[in-house]
């Protein structure tokens, strides 16, 4: 018998239901296709530079970098840099503190870090505060977290170990080679009285030397005389009287009038700065004071054999004395032969050779083992090289209190002075209350 259209029709749309359930399943149940990743593969393609210093800025040039900083992450072989501009193809960076050589490498929302070219960092004199925080103050404690009150002095021993002179505080303050501050001599007031430690009193103290015993040499200046502290930390007078005048003869009878500085000579004599008298003094090993240099005629300068307030002294190995004398830098030899070593005897900031360059407020200078000369110059650090080359070596000629490369740092009025065995500077930043170390790094 044949179906009848209706019976066809009921077969058809069955049959046509279960094809497009078939479909709808088949579809249900397959994967949705791949996404397409539009967004670009982070990449560093070159950097503007392959070398430089610390803080130099560098532009990398890349692909797939952010455009807020804070979610980029550059690496110079591994040490962290400040990135201070960044686009979607370029990062601009700051280059970190002893980067070392190795490769550049960039990090995006915390994804896989990719590598980049080698950069070769290259050293360069850094600016740092070693010691006080920059409060004038009486404590101690480590580095920064101490405080100082004008130190003006500062000298170093064979264990690199700091001595420093406050005038603020009338006392002698240590800094060990990490930065540990403490108290060696002196309670804060004025005084002249010896004794152990905290027992001792000091006036305005500057200029501080140590010699290879452990021993320490002041000039008291406002006391008129030289102090010596020993290794246990007694602190007795070597000479003066601590009345004003001008008397050779023994040691303790013998008078000075406002020494600012000192140094030992090789043969254990003490040569002193007698400001007010215008005069080098020398201490002999016997206890004897005599004039070992004097001006022709009190107050004037006659720019050869004369001095006019002598400030800072140094002594190099053959035991030649180098003084800073107004505008000058003067060398005077073991036998007494006064000549200018730098400076042209006028005020002002001018870089060039021996008598050619000019010093505007030099104070107190230092000696390294290469035969370099480091001078406090107001609020600059000048040098003198072996070849009497005279050149600005830290801070700017306004004051501040910046740290960094020495070509931008700051300072506040610079008094003492010293370098260590490897080289580093250190500083006593006098108004702004710190020792300031300036290394190669």
């Amino acid at each position: 018998m044949n179906a009848t259209p209706t019976k066809h029709i009921i077969i058809c749309f069955f049959f046509l239901s279960a094809i497009l359930s078939f479909y709808a399943c088949s579809k249900k149940d397959s994967p949705p296709p791949p996404k397409v990743d539009t967004a670009p593969k982070i990449a560093i393609t070159s950097l503007n530079a392959d070398s430089g210093v610390y803080n130099a800025s560098v532009t990398i040039t890349g692909t797939g970098f952010d455009k807020t900083v804070a979610n980029d992450k550059v690496f110079f072989n591994g040490k962290v840099a400040t990135i201070t501009a960044a686009t979607a193809t370029q990062l601009t960076v700051l280059v970190p503190l002893a980067a070392g050589i190795g490769k550049v490498s960039v990090k995006v929302n915390d994804e896989t870090e990719v590598n980049g070219p080698v950069f070769n960092y290259k050293q360069s004199w850094i600016v740092s505060t070693f010691a006080g925080s920059g409060v004038a103050g009486f404590t101690d404690g480590d580095g920064t977290g101490a405080t100082l009150n004008q130190p003006v002095g500062v000298t170093i021993d064979g264990k690199s170990n700091l001595y420093v002179t406050e005038e603020g505080n009338n006392a002698v303050r240590k800094i060990t080679p990490d930065g540990k501050v403490t108290t060696i001599a002196g309670n804060g007031n004025t005084g002249a009285a010896n004794g152990k430690g905290s027992a001792a009193t000091f006036y305005h103290p500057a200029g501080i030397r140590a010699d290879n015993d452990g021993n320490l040499y002041i000039a008291d200046y406002a006391n008129n005389l030289i102090r010596k502290i020993d290794a246990s930390g007694n602190v007795t007078t070597l000479a003066g009287t601590g009345e004003i005048g001008f008397d050779n003869g023994s040691a303790l009878h013998a008078t000075f009038t406002g020494p600012t500085d000192l140094v030992l000579s090789s043969t254990g004599d003490v040569f002193v700065a007698d400001y007010v008298n215008e005069a080098i003094r020398k201490i002999s090993k016997g206890g004897v004071v005599s004039t070992f240099s004097k001006s022709l005629i009190p107050g004037v300068e006659d720019h050869s054999h004369g001095f006019y307030f002598p400030a800072g002294l140094t002594i190099d190995q053959s035991n030649n004395i180098y003084v800073v004398v107004n505008y000058n830098i003067k060398k005077i030899t073991p036998s007494g032969v006064i000549s200018i070593f730098a400076g042209n005897g006028l005020q002002g900031i001018v870089n060039g050779k021996g008598d050619k360059a000019g010093f505007y407020a030099p104070y107190m200078l230092t000696i390294d083992k290469n035969n370099n000369f480091y001078v406090t110059d107001g609020n600059q650090v000048r040098k003198i090289d072996k070849d009497i080359n005279v050149t600005v070596f830290a801070g700017l000629q306004a004051s501040g209190v910046v740290n960094g490369p020495a070509n931008i740092s700051s300072f506040n009025y610079l008094i003492g002075i010293v370098t260590d065995q490897e080289g580093s500077v250190y500083v006593a930043d006098t108004k702004n209350n710190q020792i300031r170390k300036i290394a190669f790094q």
